[in-house]
């Protein structure tokens, strides 16, 4: 005869002191699991930020218009069109150590544009002729890509970078959710405000080189040559004008609130309709709003 822990709690009371001390137990384990994850992500890790110097170079990559948290996918298909093995002897995905080869360009940080309509270029720097063949010979794919795939996967191209004077940040990272959120809202907003000490005004660029097996991320900001970092495409600043009239709770969720829909509703008819709802609703009850 077999035992079954659900057939022998399942007439068991729901407030039961049982139930509350396994949900207790339960809840407890996941949270110190969460805590863990972000202290192994560099929760608590102090930030220094010194001055250093980008060492530039030809920077064969892809260009994307999505959120911040792309990039680390787009990296690992980088490392897929390289030949990259990122898989251990358990054929797991292993985690990828390509730092001072692979490089993210993220050039919209002043937080005027919405979430998802960010844009960042992601790439190998190096001086291997076959690596860089291997990336553009893929590009011949692209016209077989339907718009969606050309969308997410794109071209390759070959931008010289300069090699210039920055400021410098390590940063602990596991690749993970805790990472792209500490990236966003502690990393990048501590590089800001060097970037204004030292006498930036406005938006700037910042540029990753990441290591999961190492378990470290080098960051750097061009304290010179910017508009060069955003290789052709427009500043941030003029990039931004079609967003004015974007409210903030859309620029932080990246969603837009008046074209959203739902069964084929938009948002505001949704929200008239609720309102007639709770307008009938009122009634019923004999409490309609005055």
């Amino acid at each position: 005869m077999s035992l079954n822990y659900h057939e022998l709690t399942m007439n068991e009371p729901r407030d039961s002191p049982a139930r509350r001390k396994q949900h207790l137990i339960i809840c407890t384990v996941m949270g110190v699991m969460f805590l863990h994850s972000g202290i192994s992500a560099g929760l608590f890790h102090s930030m220094s930020i010194d001055k250093g110097e980008f060492p530039g170079g030809e920077f064969t990559h892809k260009f994307s218009t999505r959120d911040y948290a792309a990039a680390s996918g787009i990296s690992r298909k980088i490392e897929a069109d390289l030949g990259i093995e990122n898989i251990d002897e358990r054929g797991w995905q292993a985690p990828s150590d390509s730092a001072d080869l692979l490089f993210s360009v993220f050039l919209d940080n002043d937080g005027s544009i919405p979430g998802g309509m960010t844009r960042f270029a992601s790439g190998i720097i190096t001086e291997d002729a076959e690596k860089k063949r291997k990336l553009l010979e893929t590009n011949s794919k692209a016209d077989e890509m339907t718009k969606n795939e050309y969308h997410k996967n794109g071209k390759y191209n070959v931008f010289k970078l300069p090699k210039v004077n920055t400021a410098v940040a390590l940063h602990p990272t596991t690749g993970g959710v805790w990472s792209a959120l500490l990236q966003q809202y502690k990393i990048f907003p501590a590089l800001k405000k060097y970037y204004e000490e030292q006498g930036g005004s406005d938006s700037f660029v910042v540029i990753s080189t990441c290591s999961e097996k190492q378990g470290m991320c080098m960051y750097y900001v061009p304290l010179s040559k910017k508009e060069v970092f955003y290789m052709g495409h427009e500043l941030t600043e003029e990039y931004g004008v079609q967003f004015a009239a974007t409210s903030s709770v859309e620029k932080f969720f990246g969603i837009d609130l008046d074209g959203m829909s739902f069964g084929g509703k938009t948002f505001a008819n949704v929200y008239k309709g609720l309102k007639k709802l709770l307008r009938v609703s009122s009634k019923m009850s004999g409490k309609e709003e005055l």
